[in-house]
């Protein structure tokens, strides 16, 4: 079972938050040695390496990778509905998390759809 570790905020909140309201339902990530498939379950957490004691929550929940698609930043640098499903206000919020699009363009991700359980 696979696990994702989160550790980011953005202008509507912390990533854990925004996981367990439904309204971060994916995440982009530089590939694995072993990648996510769909349908592989997942845990996910937040600051998995920082000790419980010193954070507000460690296990966010259990979800299920819907699809795993592999895309070059500068494919979703400048959508905005790709930047909410992301957790973030707008795609300028997310370019400021990810870089600048003309410099870091040509990076690949996987970009990783769940469903919380």
């Amino acid at each position: 079972m696979p696990a994702i570790s989160f550790s980011g905020k953005t202008s509507r909140g912390d990533f854990w938050k925004l996981i367990l309201d439904g309204d971060k339902t994916q995440t982009c990530r530089r590939p694995r040695k072993r990648p996510i498939k769909p349908d592989d379950s997942l845990i996910l957490y937040w600051k998995q390496r920082v000790p419980a004691s010193q954070k507000p929550i460690h296990k966010i929940a259990e979800g299920v990778c819907v699809s795993v698609v592999k895309r070059r930043y500068a494919d979703f640098a400048f959508d905005d509905n790709f930047a909410k499903r992301e957790g973030f206000r707008d795609a300028e919020e997310m370019q400021q998390w990810f870089g600048d699009p003309l410099e870091y363009g040509d990076e690949e991700y996987d970009v990783i759809e769940f469903d919380v359980l």
